[in-house]
């Protein structure tokens, strides 16, 4: 596998003439644009045209089949929690934890106990170091240090109430020093480490399975100057899954952010590698991005558990997403990881995921048919819905 960067113009992707049929013959520029491209009033304006969402939200949240799901949610992350803090005997959960002391012997019932509440999210950018293509997996850490996290997300679509299978989850966020990944900037760590823009550390994709649910193992994020500590999320649905464990989405995806509490961050940057990161800290009362939509009673603060007495014992945090399949949304990419083998069948490629469902049975040709510039086809638009809950 190798990774072209493309460079881009207030979030439009340009390419040099004759590339568009093969971009592996285009030269690499080592160019990006900016954290631009969504201020916070445009932000609004789409946080206003979602709206009407709330209403069937509500009304999902009341539902027989939503209460068997979240009662399945509930079995599912105290199971998770259980075998994860069994290595440890001291928990303690505050504010998007819980204000309950939690000992090793803590019933699950009381850990998860609550009722999950969908709450739509506007529109959010990608920024500028998204990379099409990464590899499916469920472990995204490589060698990169720092706070284990265990990341839990659920998808259901808000127009019917039911959870979201075969939803392919892109993940990625900066390690614990603020450098991403799969780009080569002059805001992004050493520019002058080309070398980097190989790299694939801290990106994932991974399908949802019957319940709607993705998970990853990572870090927990660094931070990097002008921005909070955040985790993107885009979610892929009817694209291809190729042999070489990679994923070419055919939808139009729609891009989130997820934050943390402050008490958690503030924790998780005392501790080394994370101490050592120079780059200027922005509260995430302060980030421009999160603002904008909790100016519109968002809230996209991951739920989490402390797995020790401290960060440095692991943290499991979650969430669940609602996703309108009827939207429609562009997603920009600065590279894209290509290779030159050929797509398989899903049960031939699903070895490399050991979470969620089976993709399409499809056959392409590589990842070079992936369009950097947008994806095609059939859209849908992700409702981030953080639960005022203990699931």
């Amino acid at each position: 596998l190798r990774r072209l960067q493309f460079s881009s113009h207030h979030g439009e992707d340009r390419y040099f003439p004759g590339c568009h049929s093969n971009r592996s013959m285009c030269p690499i520029r080592l160019v990006i644009s900016s954290q631009g491209g969504h201020t916070p009033s445009s932000l609004h304006r789409s946080a206003q045209a979602f709206r009407p969402n709330g209403s069937r939200l509500v009304t999902c949240s009341s539902t027989e089949s939503s209460r068997k799901l979240q009662d399945r949610a509930v079995a599912r992350r105290a199971e998770t929690i259980r075998k994860l803090r069994d290595e440890h005997l001291q928990r303690r959960l505050n504010d998007h934890e819980s204000d309950l002391d939690v000992t090793a012997d803590t019933a699950s019932s009381v850990l998860f106990d609550g009722e999950t509440t969908f709450i739509v999210e506007p529109e959010l950018t990608e920024g500028p170091y998204y990379a099409r293509g990464e590899l499916i997996r469920t472990d995204m850490r490589e060698k990169q240090t720092g706070v284990t996290m265990y990341i839990d997300i659920q998808v259901i679509n808000v127009n019917d109430c039911t959870p979201v299978k075969d939803m392919y989850v892109d993940l990625w966020h900066a390690n614990a020093t603020g450098v991403y990944s799969g780009v080569v900037a002059s805001t992004n760590g050493n520019s002058a480490d080309q070398s980097n823009l190989q790299n694939t550390f801290l990106r994932g994709v991974t399908p949802t399975d019957d319940d709607g649910v993705a998970e990853m193992i990572s870090i927990f994020p660094g931070h990097y100057a002008g921005r909070t500590t955040h985790l993107h999320f885009i979610g892929n649905y009817g694209g291809t899954v190729l042999s070489n464990k990679t994923y070419a989405g055919s939808s139009v995806a729609h891009v989130g952010q997820f934050f943390f509490e402050q008490d958690l961050i503030d924790a998780v940057e005392a501790v080394t590698p994370y101490s050592t990161n120079k780059q200027t800290l922005t509260a995430t009362a302060s980030d421009n991005i999160y603002k904008a939509a909790l100016g519109n009673n968002y809230d996209q603060i991951m739920n989490y558990a402390l797995l020790g007495s401290s960060v440095n014992d692991g943290v499991f945090v979650w969430i669940s997403v609602a996703v309108d399949m009827t939207a429609e949304r562009v997603v920009k990419a600065v590279s894209t990881l290509e290779g030159s083998e050929t797509a398989s069948s899903a049960s031939e490629s699903s070895s490399g995921s050991t979470s969620g469902s089976l993709a399409n049975t499809t056959t392409a040709n590589s990842n070079h048919a992936l369009k950097p510039s947008v994806f095609s086809g059939a859209a849908m638009v992700l409702l981030a819905a953080i639960a005022q809950m203990l699931l």
